[in-house]
């Protein structure tokens, strides 16, 4: 059953939590559908499934499987904002960057823009400008999201987090594919396990606006607009054949545009399918108790602002030895890492840094939880007193713990 026909989707509800999704050849913007593109639906379907395997190790997603313009995807429920991310000032639609920039706006989406930027130049940082998603998507503030009710500030924190770490994963592969990830838009949802995933679709050059790397700068320093590997050509077409490409009638797209964009989503997804997964390094925390989230929190909170990728496990050495060998494996051998550093929080008799020290090859940091002094010096001796060959290293400081894998990871 057809439950929803959006703008480049068709959407079917398969029953037993899942639904069909299939990609046409519709193209859209300027808030509607624009016009047809022969074979863009199956070149969007097979790109955004290949970005879906390379993100898994970034956050879980919706998709079960795929074929030609289908893919099959867990039902979610979504949140109603697109999680827009920009490096560059640039744009043409109502709600780019640009057209509010040139219109004399300094402030968007609650960020503070400098003065004397020119249109394509790179943003001094990459910034989060979100919308609300709707019939017409609308700019909105961290802030209004919260207040507004569209997600929680823990859901912000945790979505725009896990978005910017999709966005710098997305950087490395465009410059593989030398090209340049301009912006692009993510969406998340929650699925029947309460767990919030990425959802629709992801970097694709539907979604993202894409440049040609080695032809940039000189494009922009003589004001010439750059190389675009995505469907900005059309946009750039109906701006200059329409007055108003909100309202008025757009006219049948020229086959010289359409050969464009199809040559442009061809060489978009030829170079993906040569894309090897950039490898990055990552901090394992695992803690034996979820009592110890606390401490947990500390060592993320310090390994995030040295910028280091963390994730975290309750995983017991005593109880969930199991757990704690997978997991180990898991990471040992995930091609999408180059450098692991396992840490490990237990305390009194700490069976998990050892266990983890002997079945990884892997640096191990024990950084054991404490209330106070006398229960640092009961808690520590366990760390202290491994066995030989079992490598573990004991850093009492959370911001020690990530200065130390900082230098490891040659930072």
């Amino acid at each position: 059953m057809e439950i929803y026909s959006g703008k480049v989707r068709n959407v079917h509800d398969l029953g037993n939590n899942y639904l069909l999704m299939e990609a046409t050849d519709k193209v859209s913007s300027f808030d509607r559908h624009i016009g047809v593109i022969p074979g863009k639906g199956r070149l969007l379907n097979l790109m955004s499934a290949r970005m879906f395997e390379l993100t898994r190790h970034i956050i879980k997603n919706h998709m079960v499987s795929y074929n030609e313009n289908v893919m099959l995807v867990e039902k979610c429920t979504p949140f109603k904002i697109e999680v827009v991310i920009r490096s560059y000032m640039t744009g043409s639609t109502s709600t780019s960057l640009w057209t509010h920039y040139k219109n004399g706006s300094r402030n968007y989406c609650g960020i503070e823009l400098a003065e004397g930027y020119l249109k394509n130049q790179k943003l001094t940082e990459t910034i989060i400008t979100p919308t609300t998603k709707g019939e017409t998507d609308v700019p909105i503030s961290i802030e209004n999201i919260v207040s507004e009710g569209y997600m929680t500030q823990e859901e912000v924190d945790f979505v725009f987090s896990k978005a910017m770490e999709l966005f710098r994963y997305g950087e490395k592969i465009a410059t593989q594919m030398g090209m340049i990830l301009v912006d692009t838009k993510f969406e998340f949802g929650r699925n029947k396990n309460n767990e919030i995933i990425l959802i629709d679709e992801v970097m694709t050059c539907d979604s993202s606006r894409y440049w040609g790397l080695n032809s940039y700068m000189d494009h922009f320093l003589n004001n010439v607009e750059p190389e675009k590997i995505d469907k900005d050509c059309v946009r750039d077409w109906v701006r200059e054949n329409v007055q108003d490409p909100y309202k008025d009638t757009i006219p049948d797209i020229p086959d010289n545009i359409i050969r464009k964009v199809q040559n442009a989503y061809t060489q978009f997804y030829e170079g993906l399918m040569n894309v090897k997964p950039p490898r990055s390094n990552i901090v394992v925390i695992f803690s034996g108790s979820p009592k110890d989230e606390t401490h947990v929190n500390k060592l993320i909170s310090n390994c995030e602002s040295q910028g280091l990728q963390c994730v975290s496990y309750v995983a017991s050495a005593h109880k969930k030895p199991r757990k704690v060998l997978e997991l180990i494996e898991t990471y040992d051998t995930n091609l999408n890492y180059d450098k692991v550093v396992y840490v490990t929080v237990a305390g009194r008799s700490n069976a998990l840094s050892g266990v983890v020290a002997s079945n990884s090859t892997r640096p191990v940091i024990a950084c054991p939880p404490f209330a106070d002094k006398d229960d640092m010096m009961v808690n520590i001796n366990s760390t202290l007193q491994c066995p030989s060959y079992v490598p573990v290293m004991t850093i009492l400081e959370p911001i020690n713990v990530a200065l130390s894998i900082k230098r490891i990871f040659g930072g």
